[in-house]
Order: C-alpha cells, then structure tokens, then sequence
C-alpha cells in the first residue's frame, strides 16, 4: 500500500487499472489465500491509495480487470450480461466477486470514478503454459492426447488478448 501510494503521489496518474490477480482456478481450489491476499486485500489497498490520490481529480479512473467468472456456470441461455446475478462457484471467481463488491462500495461510498469489465478468457503471446490453449498445442504438438476436462460439453469463450487492451482502453476513454 505504501508502495502504491508513492508511486501514485510520484507518477501522477490519470488512470489506474488493475489487472493484477491470482486467476488459475483449479489453484484456487488447492490453495485458496494466494487468491485472497491478491484479489481481495490487494484490490482494496489499491482502492484505497486511489481514493487517498484521486481527491477529486477531474479524469481519474479506476479501472477493474474482472471475470465473467463472477456469474457462476452460464446455464440454459450460454451468456452473460451485465444484470446477471453474482453466483462465483470457486475460490478464484468468489474472490474477484468480492473485490467487484469493493470497487462498487468505493464508488458509492466515496464517489471514486470506477469502471468494471467483466472479460472472458483471453489468449495470446507468451501465456502461462498451463493454460488451456498452450497446453492443447503442446499435447498436441508432443503427441500426446488431449486432455478433456469434465464431460467435454463444458463452452469456453476466448477473446485474444490485444483485443481486449484495445476494449480496456475504450473503457477508460470513453
């Protein structure tokens, strides 16, 4: 926190986004504190240097990097939107739920500007190769089978990560 709150006093930001998290869910199931240090104590003593910097600066915005995870399984429809409820099913998804109930108290406690998207999966150069993605090429590469993961009807979407830097930066422009 104190770090955050140098460099914000040093830097003078207009924008703060936050991408940083745990987010391998089947990591959060083994090990669940690395993912509640990170996502939940980390968004609010971001949030709370931000609040300390921003003292109403005009065009300060705190942007939240969250998942469409938050909603729990996608059910009968296959989508999201923006009304639909919180049902986080995994330490990962509960623990970037309860930052997204942050952000918003931030906001509606203390009028912090604040902004939350709610990405799917992305992918692209140099992810973690355990990553779904990486690791089908690898298999696949190696010969190896591929591996399905619960009874193979599971959908995923995917959205290459230049792609939502380019949504990221709208969202904190427009």
């Amino acid at each position: 926190a104190a770090l955050v709150s140098r460099l914000l006093k040093e830097h003078q930001p207009r924008y703060v986004v936050n991408f940083a998290a745990e987010s391998h869910v089947d990591n959060s199931i083994s090990g669940p504190r690395p993912f509640i240090d990170s996502n939940i104590v980390g968004t609010f003593s971001l949030l709370e240097a931000c609040r300390t910097y921003w003292n109403n600066q005009e065009g300060f915005r705190y942007l939240q990097i969250s998942t469409d995870e938050v909603y729990g399984s996608l059910g009968a429809t296959g989508k999201f939107s923006e009304c639909s409820p919180y049902q986080p099913n995994s330490p990962y998804s509960a623990s970037k739920a309860a930052a997204d109930h942050l952000v918003r108290a931030w906001h509606e406690t203390y009028g912090l500007p604040t902004i939350t998207t709610h990405c799917t999966n992305n992918y692209g150069p140099r992810q973690h190769p355990e990553k779904l993605i990486p690791r089908m090429i690898s298999c696949a590469l190696a010969g190896e089978k591929l591996p399905v993961y619960g009874d193979g009807k599971n959908v995923r979407d995917w959205i290459h990560v230049e792609d939502h830097c380019a949504g990221v930066w709208l969202a904190l422009t427009k």
